[in-house]
């Protein structure tokens, strides 16, 4: 037997089986025994220390505070810094740096949460005191304004996200049977989940205790941009009552326990919703009584909870050293999270007791004033030395002393402080110099032999029956199932079946076998003493019995439903209390485990016995409301039942449109209500599947309406613009023999831009194949089909077709067209070969008059010519006498007002013509002092010629425009090959450069020949090319003003910035 894998549950089983109105009593009052050193023949665990971090302040002072967690260690400097060092999981480690505050004031304690992601620490200034928060990806603190002035002295982090969920699952995890003892590492841990917690962003309902005894509470949100409220929880107003210590846990339902040292006493509080509920309850202070209490208060008061090795678990013990003496007992959280009764905290404590530090009057420098706890060890840090004592026998194991007289390497400096990561668990012992790592080798060892001279006289209670004690001191799993054993086999002599069930259950060992002891009580005759036995065994099995678990559920099972079947046989169907009390605890064993539970094996015994509220439960409990759902289709009257679980919030709309179609064929006036209730929570595309069917011819009426009943709901008051929807609501709306509500929709089934929502060549195609004419007139319009439109509507309704013919505004040829198919439609009637229009008589003569009346209505699109042709040839011609007479008078108008037009546009052209010889005979007057609006120079100066464009020679000096502006020629052709185009600008810079190789001379202007002796015909020839090439450039260049002329409008249509230009360049001041 390996009494190490069974030592933690040993100990949850002393936990379980105390009792919990044991108290501190007298026993504080005796003379503490001195602790003595453990025998020589002990192979006993030895302490080491380690230097870790050598120069912990890294040049910023002194280490005057720390805080450990998470793999995360947070040191204070005397210089005001804040240090924070990180290992990976390879070792490597990682420092970061935060200024705190000036150095002239003093951190006086720091704290961390046990993520690591939260700081607090509590400075003095000059005046008073004040409360910095920082967060791990901050790189300056944020002063808690709100808070200025506490002394903060303690402070009780939240550990768990306050979520219903989380704190459920904690519970069943901490309650869960035969769970391991392995640690995990604390990188792992804390990472886990990381993602969703939400304390990694939130400090979550902190308690903040002070050195004048308050309690605040505060919550700080990393994210926001102000901090967080701050509230008064309870207030001792005694400095004799200043927090050291603060702990606090959540239990299920919002409740809370707070456990607080102070320097002389020891309180828990319980209670909830919240921390505000919790000590609501004391309207005074002097109301929350002390669980424990010493006479001599010490300063280094400090409270410690040992929690098991799952992460999130709560505590299952508690140590509290004060002064000499070191405190201790269990915690019940685990057991009793559950009850909600509990009203006062004290109840969640038991088997307390002491243990002595020091002799009796020993002075408080020979008191430790340091402690945490490892697995075995209380691991004590005092002035000169570090101490590890055994958690069970209360023996020093080993020690590292320090100071005068003693040589201990590997410690730098005088040990402040001692650290415990409460997530990995590893020990660090800091000084005002260096960090340092504490380890207890072979911390296990010999162990067993401890236990064994503590707990070796189960066995004699066994011998004499006395199985209470017996239980309470056997270690381990092996010695209970023993015990159990002793006690099922004295009961089944007595004939007590069921107490034998209860008691052969607990057995864990399989020994004997499970199926030996199922087959004694099936032989025994009593179905309730195998039902106790069965779930006994069900309770006690672990997480990985997961198969023997399903089977011993099915069994259960089928036993509680013959319990029921024979309940009702007896009485007659009767439905009697026996039988509620036997339906009842089906239903919550149902309930409660559903989680082993096989789907297929339970639903096929449910149904074979004919339990369908019992199903419905428990798939409500599997959170299989898939399988719940075919289930009940499956049966007649299932549909309303099955909308009834639909209903549930928790079930997701996918369910919903799956069984949408079965659920609509069964009954589709509740599922459409359901539907519409559902509302937006419902894709109306989604359901199409469902209700495409209806759009059949053949479906029934009744249905058909209960579908178009839901469509309507999703395009007017849902606001759905799917095309796929919108055509189902045509395909509904086109079965109808009545066409209005189909109009309606597609006059109504519009876009913000007057666009149909549905698709009009598929409703064409619908209304053609159910002879919906109205609707294929509405609908050839829709898609211009006007042509179209109009015979279709001449065969429905007359006014109709003209209301077609009128459709396309914009369009008169096409208008005309549609008048000129309506005028031969009436003139030659419904056979359209003018085989009847031959004859006179009253048909002949009221289609005349309609014609007639139809050129009225066509608004002077149709003329008497255009419908005569649509007559026979011998029809007198006094039936279209007014007609003809309106015809001509038009004609008339119309030809004196193209005369009248003719003469404008003649006088017009003569102004134009006397306008362009008096400009050709215009001239102007230039000064000397006129200036290039371009360039700001006198006209007569050199321009600027930016462009580097070609001049001198015979190009002319400026340009005078009608606007009065004047350019100097090369600044006037800058602006053409700027913004003229790259072909213009070629040609004036070929111009240009033609020009300036000429002589000025030679451009005719008064003065000197060109040169002496110069042949008179080459002169006149040079003189011609100059005159030439300076009209060229006048054409291009000075045919207009460029800043009042076509090459301004151009500009409008230019980029600010060129393709090849990059903003930044034309951008620059």
């Amino acid at each position: 037997m390996d009494l190490l894998d069974d030592f933690d549950r040993v100990r949850q089983t002393f936990a379980e089986l105390s009792d919990v109105g044991k108290r501190l009593d007298s026993t504080l009052a005796e003379e503490p025994p001195v602790i003595q050193p453990a025998a020589a023949s002990y192979d006993l665990p030895s302490l080491s220390v380690e230097v870790t971090v050598r120069q912990a302040a890294r040049g910023r002072g002194q280490v005057v505070a720390a805080a450990c967690a998470a793999d995360t260690l947070v040191l204070a400097t005397s210089k005001g810094f804040l240090l924070r060092y990180q290992w990976d999981e390879y070792g490597n480690e990682k420092v970061s740096e935060v200024e705190l505050t000036k150095p002239d004031n003093r951190i006086k304690s720091l704290y961390i949460d046990p993520r690591g992601a939260h700081v607090l620490a509590c400075v003095k200034t000059a005046n008073n005191f004040e409360l910095l928060y920082v967060h791990s990806s901050w790189a300056k603190p944020r002063q808690l304004s709100k808070l200025k002035g506490l002394a903060v002295t303690a402070v009780g982090w939240q550990k768990q996200p306050s979520s219903t969920e989380d704190e459920q699952q904690q519970q069943q995890q901490q309650q869960r049977p035969g769970s391991g003892s392995s640690r995990s590492k604390g990188a792992a841990a804390a990472g886990e989940g990381a993602d969703e917690d939400e304390l990694l962003f939130s400090t979550g309902d902190i308690i903040l205790g002070s050195g004048s005894g308050s309690l605040q509470t505060t919550c700080q949100e990393a994210r926001a941009k102000r901090e967080g409220a701050a509230s008064l929880l309870l207030d001792f107003k005694d400095k004799r009552k200043a927090m050291c210590s603060i702990e606090q846990e959540q239990l299920p339902g919002g409740r809370r326990v707070v456990m607080m040292a102070t320097p002389s006493a020891l309180y828990i509080a319980a209670g909830g919703p919240g921390l505000q509920g919790l000590f609501g309850r004391y309207a005074a202070a002097s109301v929350l009584q002390p669980l424990l209490e010493v006479e001599s208060p010490s300063l280094h008061s400090q409270l410690r909870l040992l929690r098991g090795s799952l992460p999130g678990a709560l505590p299952s013990r508690f140590a509290w050293l004060v002064g000499g003496l070191l405190l201790h007992g269990h915690l019940l959280l685990a057991e009793m999270a559950g009850d909600a009764a509990v009203a006062d905290g004290q109840e969640y404590v038991g088997d307390m007791r002491q243990l002595a530090l020091a002799e009796a009057g020993s002075s408080p420098e020979d008191e430790p004033h340091a402690l945490v706890c490892s697995t075995y060890h209380y691991l004590l840090l005092y002035g000169d030395r570090l101490a590890a004592i055994n958690q069970v026998s209360g023996k020093v194991v080993s020690e590292i002393s320090w100071g005068p007289g003693s040589h201990t390497p590997g410690i730098v400096g005088q040990p402040l402080g001692l650290l415990q990561d409460a997530v990995s668990g590893a020990v660090t012992l800091w000084s005002g110099e260096s960090l340092h790592e504490v380890a207890v080798s072979n911390e296990d060892k010999d162990m067993w032999r401890i236990y064994l001279e503590h707990q070796c006289m189960w066995r004699i209670y066994l011998e004499h029956q006395d199985y209470a004690n017996a239980l309470k001191l056997a270690a381990g799993s092996a010695q209970r199932d023993i015990v159990y054993q002793s006690m099922g086999a004295d009961a089944a002599a007595a004939g007590d079946f069921k107490a034998a069930g209860a008691h052969y259950g607990r057995i864990v060992g399989g020994k004997p076998p499970f199926e030996e002891l199922a087959l004694l009580l099936v032989e025994a005759g009593d179905p309730e003493a195998l039902q106790i036995f069965l779930n006994t065994k069900l309770q006690v099995l672990g997480p990985n019995d997961k198969a023997q678990a399903t089977m011993v559920a099915a069994w259960l099972t089928e036993l509680l439903l013959d319990t029921i079947n024979r309940d009702l046989l007896a009485a007659a169907g009767q439905h009697t209390p026996a039988y509620k009390a036997h339906v009842a605890q089906l239903r919550s064993f149902l309930s409660e485990n559903a989680a082993v539970l096989n789907w297929g094996t339970t639903t096929a015994l449910l149904e074979g016995y004919g339990r369908l509220g019992e199903l419905e439960g428990f798939a409500a409990a599997k959170g299989d409301q898939e399988a719940l759902l075919e289930y009940l289709m499956r049966n007649k009257d299932g549909a309303t039942r099955a909308l009834g679980v639909l209903r549930k919030p928790s079930v997701g709309p996918q369910l919903v449109y799956k069984f949408a179609p079965e659920l609509l064929a069964a009954a589709p006036q509740e599922t459409v209500d359901f539907l519409i209730a559902a509302g937006s929570t419902l894709d109306p595309r989604q359901l199409l599947p469902a209700l495409v069917r209806f759009g059949e011819p053949d479906t029934p009426a009744a249905k058909r309406e209960q579908a178009l009943r839901y469509v309507s709901f999703a395009l007017d008051h849902l606001r759905c613009n799917d095309s796929a929807v919108a055509n189902l609501a045509v395909a509904l709306l086109s079965l109808d023999e009545d066409e209005g509500r189909l109009l309606d929709f597609m006059s109504r089934a519009r876009t913000p831009l007057r666009k149909p929502l549905f698709d009009a060549k598929y409703a064409l195609r619908l209304a053609k194949e159910r002879n919906r004419r109205h609707a294929c007139v509405k609908l050839l319009c829709e898609l211009g089909l006007y042509e179209d439109a109009v015979p279709l509507a001449l065969a429905v309704d007359l006014g109709l077709a003209k209301a077609v013919a009128n459709s396309p505004e914009d369009d008169d040829a096409l208008r005309r067209k549609l008048w000129l198919s309506i005028a031969k439609h009436v003139v030659q009637g419904d056979a359209g070969d003018g085989s009847s229009a031959g004859a006179d008589g009253p048909d002949q003569a009221a289609r005349i008059k309609m014609a007639v009346e139809l050129l009225k209505e066509a608004g002077g699109l149709l003329k008497i010519e255009d419908i005569l042709p649509f007559f026979p040839d011998f029809v007198t011609i006094d039936a279209f006498k007014g007609a003809i007479t309106d015809s001509l008078t038009r004609y008339n108008r119309q030809i004196e007002e193209l005369k009248g037009e003719m003469d404008e546009a003649t006088e017009i052209a003569e102004a134009v013509r006397r306008d362009l010889k008096l400009l050709q005979s215009r001239t102007a007057v230039v000064s000397s002092r006129q200036v290039c609006v371009a360039c700001n120079r006198c006209i007569l100066d050199p321009p600027p010629n930016p462009l580097k464009l070609p001049c001198g020679g015979a190009v002319p000096p400026f340009y005078l425009f009608p606007t009065g502006q004047a350019f100097h020629v090369l600044c006037a052709a800058a602006e053409v090959v700027q913004y003229g185009g790259d072909l213009r600008a070629k040609e004036v810079k070929l111009l240009l450069q033609k020009l300036s190789r000429l002589e000025p001379a030679a451009s005719g202007s008064t003065g000197a020949a060109a040169g002496q002796g110069s042949d008179q015909q080459q002169q006149q020839q040079q003189k011609a090319a100059v005159a030439e090439l300076a009209a060229q450039l006048e054409a291009k260049v000075g045919c207009e003003d460029p800043w009042n002329g076509e090459l301004l409008v151009r500009l409008i249509d230019m980029p600010f910035v060129a393709e090849n230009e990059k903003d930044t360049d034309s951008w620059k001041i």
